[in-house]
């Protein structure tokens, strides 16, 4: 690729491929001219198209030579073409380079030939003429158009009869012709009027038309009529011979008498002859052939018949048989040689050779077509024995034909044809092709080598007086399988329950099968003929031509379900195909229709949809009862469940309405507890004594209620208010009890705008549901209940821990009221630390009883006014101890024994009883010590009095991080901030 923008077209990139080929690296043709291949060959008309083309900027193809970077020569033809961009500049050139060295050395090879044969034919004596077909001049040499009087210019692309018509009837145009037509060399010599001049002519077959050599024999002519009329006495000798024939001296060789027919084969004349040697003439193109003559002379006195090359006047070489013979004229010893000119034999013998070449090329060429015809061809002699078969019978019978030759074709029939009246034999082929009727074509099964069967199809001739018969054996195997396939096919259509209908493209029925007729009542002698409308409803007759018009255009449709109308007018669905029907061609000529009845199917197919209904109504009633279970199992919230139970009264079965109400035991009132199907007006209605109204009625029997038409029924103003804003007071009613251990807690009614369909599925899916929300009453019942006496079990456990820890208070006066103020506290801390509000229950019950060990504590020990010393400290220590062995074996109270057990222990790892360190100490511990130690400082004892909140505050920061938890501290200032009551005045005990 070059750059066309810049002045000297740069190449700006070549592919690997070009590199090859230049033997330039990509580095080194980059940026440079492409001339830098042709070096300083650059005078070439290649190179001057190629920049007319650049400068023209059009394409253009070329051959160059070129030069390697090793300087060697290749030839590369060039195909240039311009690239632009969107306005139309070219930007670039593209050029693809193709290897043609070893092209362009082949056709500079055949233009020396060329130019070799066209310099040796002008150098020649004898004229030389080529011709086509029509005898037009193709070329002449010199010699030739000297002969003729003109230049080759003025002949060549004439015709020769038209350029001289007189000459149409010379011996030389009529020898012309023979060669043209037999294909053999002619020569005549003829006297050409039109030229004033004597020629032999010899005529040569070419492949393109035929070739002539000329020869001027007009002196010659002239030279023996002269010495004819001198020299009468030795022309009857001379002129008698039809061989050649001369006479020289011994001694020196000269000759010195030549007979005419020497003087016509050699092309001299009898005065260049005459004093000259055969040296001088150089008529022995091989010198030293000419001494061994002479040595075979002088060794046995003559030579007979040795074959000599001589050279005529002409330069051409002559094939000759020389015999010499010593004779005496004038009493001086000269030679008599005979000269015998075997060209023209050598030439038909080289000639015979070359044809019998070709015949033998030919046949090879035939033997090989005849064995790429798929068909067997074979030639059977009279022994009825085959002499030759084509290589196809191995493709066809597995067998070479070296294998068959010589056999007889009876042998391969196969056994059950064999005694049958089709049976191909030899013997049959032979008599049919003796058949003067003309050659019947027979069809035979043959056994193929691997055993399988093989249909034959044979024809046969006989050629007139040959023994031979020829014949073609065409496998049909294929044909009679497709044949059988047709059959069995007939077969299946005619046996088939299905309609098969053969259409045309003008709608008319060409064939109908059993099936039509059992399907559509109409025999086929009453269908074939009539329009396909005949069977289909007048509404689809739109359908049935656009089914035809697709199909006609080679559309094979899907399967689709129509009707059609069958004899006695009955509608018959049906399930159809359609599809083209193909001649040879492969033209569509027709359309197959197969129509199947599906009224069986379409039955069973309603029944299916109606039981698969029946199993989706199943499966949402499971599947609502599930949900119901599912709420009654996870949930104590009444409304819930029973919203979801008159949710699947109206979809399980139907209604249009669905109410539950739950009996009240203080008020002994149905009060509404789930409504669905009601406008918003009547989801606020009003509770139903028992004893009163419809579902009152049903609470105090116990009985379900059943009620065809509410207008029947006597109602309350309000209450028909109700039914009537929502159009039910003609609808049908349902109600049920809902019982539980026998006693009524509630009712469940259903309306319908319609007649209910009371049936026992229906019934018995309302009283599943009924029990359900009995069901889901009573476990409410049963949870309220024991959440009532857990609540009471709960609070009893807390009051009796409050007690526990009012009566530590009372024993340690100095404390009384410190283990409330510090359970509130530490559970506010707690919440704002981020524990979870189900543990708090827990560090409120841990809080409390933080000094429950202390009831272990003497009170010697625990009520000293004084300071204690380091046994009863030691004492002192213990009460977690002891508080784990109180609160352990109560299970409720393991989870509270963080705060009594670790509440001693300090951040820095110096407290007690165990000397926990940071985190590792329980959080709500840790808590606990900062608001225990804050209540402790702010609080009367005997021995100081309470501290002031702010000192209380800087004692506990300056804690932070060896005594507390650094982060509690924060979090406890925070929550003091937030909540002032709580960082107040001390609270004071009691007097």
């Amino acid at each position: 690729m070059t750059d066309a923008l810049q002045n000297d077209q740069p190449i700006v990139y070549v592919n690997p491929a070009f590199e090859r080929l230049s033997g330039y690296s990509a580095a080194e043709l980059l940026g440079r001219n492409c001339r830098l291949l042709q070096g300083h060959d650059r005078d070439q008309p290649g190179v001057r198209e190629l920049h007319q083309a650049i400068e023209q900027q059009h394409s253009q193809t070329v051959t160059l030579r070129n030069y390697r970077k090793d300087s060697t020569l290749f030839y590369n033809e060039l195909t240039l073409n311009p690239l632009r961009d969107a306005t139309g500049t070219v930007t670039h050139f593209v050029g693809f380079q193709h290897d043609v060295t070893a092209r362009e050395e082949a056709r500079l090879h055949e233009d020396q030939l060329h130019g070799q044969l066209t310099s040796t034919l002008g150098q020649m004596t004898d004229g030389f003429v080529s011709l086509d077909r029509d005898l037009n001049y193709i070329y002449l040499n010199a010699a030739a158009a000297r002969i003729a009087g003109k230049r080759p210019e003025e002949l060549t692309g004439h015709n020769l009869l038209t350029t001289f018509p007189e000459s149409e009837d010379s011996a030389v145009v009529q020898a012309t012709q023979r060669a043209r037509e037999t294909r053999r060399s002619h020569t005549a010599v003829s006297h050409l009027k039109a030229f004033g001049r004597w020629v032999e002519a010899t005529a040569y077959p070419t492949e393109d038309g035929v070739s002539v050599f000329i020869r001027d024999i007009t002196q010659q002519r002239q030279a023996e009529e002269d010495r004819r009329s001198s020299e009468e006495p030795f022309a009857s000798v001379f002129e008698a011979a039809p061989m050649a024939m001369v006479v020289s001296r011994l001694s020196d060789h000269h000759y010195i008498d030549v007979n005419p027919e020497f003087l016509r084969a050699s092309g001299y004349s009898r005065e260049e002859m005459i004093g000259r040697t055969p040296l001088d003439l150089k008529f022995w193109d091989d010198p030293l052939e000419f001494e061994a003559v002479g040595r075979i002379l002088r060794e046995q006195g003559k030579v007979l018949n040795r074959e000599v090359q001589f050279r005529l006047k002409s330069g051409m070489l002559a094939q000759t048989v020389v015999s010499v013979v010593p004779v005496t004229i004038d009493g001086e010893a000269c030679l008599l040689t005979l000269v015998r000119d075997i060209t023209s034999e050598k030439r038909a013998r080289q000639q015979l050779e070359e044809s019998e070449e070709r015949h033998r090329q030919l046949a090879t060429e035939l033997q090989r077509t005849l064995d790429l015809s798929l068909d067997i061809i074979a030639t059977i002699g009279p022994d009825a024995k085959l002499i030759s078969i084509n290589a196809a019978c191995q493709r066809v019978l597995g067998y070479t034909p070296e294998e068959l030759i010589g056999r007889s074709l009876l042998e391969l029939v196969h056994p059950d044809d064999q005694i049958a009246p089709h049976a191909v034999g030899a013997d049959t082929l032979q008599e049919s092709a003796g058949d003067q009727q003309g050659a019947p074509i027979y069809q035979s099964r043959y056994l193929h080598k691997n055993g399988h069967t093989v249909w034959l199809e044979w024809n046969a001739t006989v050629i007139p007086d040959h023994l031979q018969t020829y014949c073609v054996a065409r496998d049909i195997t294929g044909r009679k399988m497709a044949e059988e396939d047709q059959a069995f096919l007939a077969a299946i259509v005619q046996a088939s329950h299905d309609a098969i209908i053969g259409v045309t493209l003008d709608s008319t029925i060409r064939s109908w099968n059993v099936g039509a007729e059992e399907l559509y009542g109409y025999p086929a002698a009453e269908a074939v003929g009539q329009p396909i409308t005949l069977i289909v409803p007048s509404e689809l007759h739109v359908q049935e031509a656009e089914m035809l018009r697709r199909t006609g255009q080679g559309e094979r449709l899907e399967p689709f379900e129509s009707v059609r109308i069958a004899k006695d007018g009955r509608r018959v669905p049906v399930l159809i195909t359609a599809s083209p029907i193909l001649d040879a061609a492969g033209r569509v000529v027709g359309v197959s229709k197969i129509a199947q009845d599906i009224t069986a199917r379409l039955a069973a197919e309603q029944e299916i949809q109606t039981l698969n209904d029946s199993l989706h109504q199943q499966l949402r009633q499971i599947t609502g009862l599930r949900a119901i279970d599912q709420s009654i199992a996870a949930s104590a919230n009444l409304h819930l469940t029973l919203s979801l139970v008159v949710d699947n009264l109206c979809e399980q079965l139907g209604v249009d309405a669905a109410s539950a109400l739950l009996l009240n035991p203080e008020t002994l009132a149905l009060e509404y507890t789930a409504l669905r199907g009601f406008s918003s007006a009547n989801l606020q209605r009003p509770s139903v004594k028992v004893g009163v109204a419809l579902a009152g009625q049903v609470a105090l029997s116990g009985q379900p209620l059943h009620v065809p038409d509410l207008s029947t029924v006597r109602f309350s103003p309000e209450e028909h208010n109700l039914l009537q804003h929502d159009g039910f007071t003609s609808a049908a009613y349902y109600a049920v009890p809902l019982i539980t251990k026998g006693k009524v807690v509630g009712v469940i009614e259903v309306l319908q705008r319609q007649v209910l369909p009371l049936s026992s599925i229906w019934l018995e899916m309302l009283g599943t549901l009924a029990s359900q929300a009995a069901i889901a009453v009573e476990n409410v019942q049963l949870f309220t209940e024991l959440e009532r006496k857990n609540l009471e079990l709960r609070l009893a456990y807390d009051e009796t821990i409050e007690g526990w820890a009012r009566a530590l208070d009372l024993r340690d006066k100095e404390t009384q009221g410190h283990s409330r103020r510090v359970t509130e506290m530490t559970v506010a801390l707690c919440q704002q630390l981020g524990v979870p509000s189900e543990k708090l229950v827990n560090v409120r019950r841990g809080a409390l009883l933080h000094d429950i060990g202390k009831m272990g504590i003497p009170d010697a020990i625990l009520l000293k006014p004084g300071k204690l010393t380091d046994e009863e400290w030691a004492e002192m220590r213990k009460h977690p101890d002891y508080a784990v062995e109180l609160l352990s074996p109560i299970r409720f109270l393991r989870p509270a024994l963080d705060i009594p057990e670790y509440h001693h222990e300090k951040w820095d790892g110096s407290g007690y009883p165990l000397g926990l360190k940071g985190e590792v100490i329980p959080l709500t511990a840790r808590a606990f010590a900062v608001v225990d130690v804050y209540d402790a400082l702010t609080s009367d004892r005997p021995y100081r009095p309470a501290w002031s909140g702010e000192r209380a505050l800087a004692h506990i920061r300056s804690g932070a991080g060896s005594h507390f938890d650094p982060h509690v501290v924060e979090v406890f200032f925070q929550l003091l901030q937030r909540d002032a009551p709580i960082s107040g005045t001390t609270e004071q005990s009691p007097p």
